[in-house]
């Protein structure tokens, strides 16, 4: 018969065993966006299901053996993500609380000032200012909610019956996604005074519909994803400027465009979660590549959030492939799976000439270009020439065109 210690010791090695067989293993061939015969751009590095992910341990409490270990900060549903100085927050809307990831130092916790006055009830998304203050909205408290750099709880801004859906912050304004009013709110990031809002201007361009997405380009312009699949961007000042893409599953369409965020260079970045995948866009909305479509090792399930980082790359270079040199790491979230958030690596595999093989894409279908024009040509100028024969054959057989009895006589 098993006394309790017998049986406390079989229970956890009972845990034990699940975590283990539900632990993800470690993927003998690398997976990379686009596939062959594409250059590689983007590869899977690795997925942070919990605190087990970043502190290299699995953390479970032995409560049979009367001790208890440190406790597992993961999430149940998460949506938005943010990264600053190498560290990673993400929004766990169904455990109402912001899991700070700290993969280089190993190190996990949950937002300190999430209590009190700063307790939250749904978080959906999160930012971090370059003084280190984190924002997060709230829909549930219609609330974006600021805190310290330490975590401590600073104000509410906002209140009912604003719904803020996502947030972003740069060196003057914290911009706020309302999306009960489906426009945007900007307050001075100092003061957190209001300062204006726009998203209703016209029928057309600045006219939002059940906005989902908000993001920066870095150069004063504002970037707004919504249901109808249409992103449109704004200045600073809230004038429309343009707008791109329809509901749908083309290349050109998008189909609950939920994120949208840029980097250093530019580059947009669109999570798609109906599509389930990431698209990759010019400052022209040209289509570069997308990646994470299911199917294969990386995959995303129902995504949400995403981020760019370019800290602590060394670090994450030791996750890629050795001839594949990182250049920046990729976070994207998904709602559900056990790859909860997953971490990407954009670069270039070693030895490849980018630029030639670009050059001889855009040489190739500059040809094919050519060649198009020159046949649509030869068949313009064909049906003239049927044309012009029809004419003239009509013409003959008509009886205005018949000789005249008598004539020349």
């Amino acid at each position: 018969m098993l006394n309790k210690y017998s049986k406390g010791f079989l229970a956890v090695s009972f845990t034990l065993a699940i975590l283990g067989g539900c632990a993800s293993k470690e993927q003998v061939k690398p997976q990379f966006w686009p596939g062959l015969p594409d250059p590689p751009r983007v590869q899977y590095l690795k997925h942070i299901a919990s605190s087990n992910d970043v502190v290299g341990k699995k953390s479970i409490k032995l409560l049979d053996l009367g001790q208890e270990e440190e406790k597992v900060v993961g999430y149940v549903k998460p949506y938005g993500i943010a990264v600053s100085k190498g560290v990673i927050y993400v929004c766990d809307t169904i455990g109402a609380q912001v899991a700070i990831l700290d993969p280089v130092n190993k190190k996990a916790s949950y937002l300190s000032g999430n209590t009190g006055p700063g307790q939250l009830k749904k978080p959906i998304n999160v930012a971090v200012d370059s003084d280190g203050f984190i924002y997060v909205t709230d829909t549930v408290r219609h609330e974006v909610l600021k805190y310290e750099p330490s975590g401590a709880f600073l104000r509410a801004i906002g209140g009912e019956p604003m719904k803020p859906v996502a947030v972003a912050v740069d060196d003057l304004y914290l911009y706020v996604l309302d999306g009960q009013a489906a426009v945007v709110q900007l307050y001075d990031r100092f003061t957190s005074e209001p300062v204006r809002s726009f998203g209703q201007e016209g029928p057309d361009e600045g006219h939002l519909f059940s906005p989902l997405g908000l993001g920066l380009d870095g150069k004063g312009g504002v970037y707004v994803t919504n249901l109808d699949g249409r992103i449109v961007h704004f200045d600073r000042d809230g004038h429309p400027l343009r707008k791109f893409g329809r509901l749908g599953t083309s290349l050109s369409e998008f189909n609950r465009p939920r994120s949208v965020i840029f980097d250093k260079e530019g580059i947009m970045y669109i999570v798609d979660a109906a599509n389930q995948e990431v698209r990759l866009l010019n400052d022209q909305f040209q289509l570069l590549m997308s990646f994470g479509a299911p199917g294969t090792p990386g995959s995303l399930n129902v995504p949400a959030g995403i981020a760019v980082s370019y800290d602590n790359l060394p670090y994450y270079q030791q996750l890629a492939a050795p001839d594949f040199t990182l250049e920046k790491v990729i976070f994207v979230v998904s709602q559900f799976g056990a790859d909860k958030v997953s971490i990407y690596g954009l670069g270039k595999k070693n030895g490849v000439d980018y630029q030639g093989l670009l050059n001889a894409r855009l040489e190739e279908i500059r040809k094919k270009e050519e060649a198009i024009i020159k046949e649509r040509k030869a068949q313009e100028e064909k049906k003239a020439q049927e044309e012009k024969k029809a004419q003239e054959e009509k013409k003959e057989k008509s009886p205005d065109s018949a000789p005249i009895a008598g004539a020349g006589k």
